[in-house]
C-alpha cells in the first residue's frame, strides 16, 4: 500500500526550517528574528525544544502579500498620475 507523500497528504501542512526559509529570503537570521517578533513575518512554531519551523504556505502568502503591496498604486501615483 502506498502512503501519500507528506506535502500531499490531506491536512497536512509543509513545514521549514530557519535555515530553509533564509535560503529563499535575502535576509540575516538577526533579522528574519526581528521579523517575526515584529510580526512583520509569520510566526514560528516550536517543534522540540531546541527546533522551530514555518509553515511553507505562509511563507509563500507573506512573500505574494510583498508583491501585491509593491503593484498598489500610492496616494501619490493616484494624485499626479505618475507609476
Amino acid at each position: 500500500m502506498n502512503e501519500p507523500e507528506p506535502d500531499t497528504a490531506p491536512g497536512v501542512r509543509q513545514m521549514v526550517s530557519i535555515s530553509e526559509v533564509l535560503k529563499r529570503l535575502p535576509v540575516s537570521r538577526a533579522t528574519l528574528h526581528r521579523m517575526v517578533k515584529e510580526k512583520r513575518f509569520p510566526q514560528a512554531h516550536e517543534l522540540s525544544p531546541m527546533r522551530v519551523g514555518f509553515f511553507l504556505d505562509e511563507v509563500i502568502a507573506w512573500q505574494d502579500a510583498l508583491v501585491q503591496k509593491r503593484n498598489q498604486p500610492t496616494e501619490e501615483t493616484l494624485t499626479t498620475g505618475q507609476t
